[in-house]
């Protein structure tokens, strides 16, 4: 089998030394698995940038138990659901975000944090855009594009948004609602 030296950066070195150690492998099985693996996805147009992202979010869908549903099919379902009891869909996503919260702190810590963590999930769901943009020291601008294709599911997509910036210290202070598209001004508690 041929071999190479190669130069790495030395904190990548000590972290594939550190990680091998780890699972019981010696260096050099780790670096030609890890490296087998690169070149795999890059022969098939992948990136580091992709391969980690793809990671980050499969931990995330692990704590979750995730069921992915075509969006048409959940659309629908939330209509009926809406039009039989409104209060009650719209409570079940107000639940449904705040239960997620700690989920997400775990991968996003702040509020702009969550809008890169949504990036990584734009192929899984219908969202085509999450943007935070800061207003001032304590209020962000939301925009959500793909929130919903009816604006049943929109309504259920804000209660589940209200819910997660409620558990990140936000509370809305204006929003705009369209089929598909959320656009909130929220602010930091106890700055308002």
């Amino acid at each position: 089998m041929p071999r190479a030296n190669i130069s790495l950066d030395k904190l990548v070195f000590d972290e594939f030394a550190s990680q091998a150690a780890q699972e019981g492998k010696t260096l050099y099985s780790f670096t030609n698995e890890w490296l087998g693996a690169a070149a795999k996805i890059s022969a098939a147009g992948g990136n580091a940038k992709d391969v980690y992202e793809l990671w980050r979010t499969t931990t995330v869908l692990r704590q979750l138990d995730t069921l992915v549903l075509p969006s048409d099919f959940v659309d629908e379902l939330l209509a009926e659901l809406y039009e039989h009891d409104k209060q009650a869909i719209l409570r079940a996503f107000t639940n449904l975000g705040a239960g997620l919260v700690g989920i997400l702190k775990i991968a996003a810590t702040t509020i702009e944090e969550v809008a890169d963590l949504a990036k990584d999930f734009t192929l899984l769901t219908p969202i085509k855009k999450f943007e935070v943009k800061k207003k001032n020291g304590s209020s962000v601008e939301i925009t959500i594009v793909g929130a919903g294709k009816r604006i049943e599911s929109t309504e259920c997509s804000f209660e589940f948004l209200k819910a997660v910036l409620n558990g990140y210290g936000y509370e809305i202070t204006s929003h705009e609602l369209h089929v598909g598209t959320i656009k909130v001004i929220a602010t930091r508690r106890g700055t308002v």
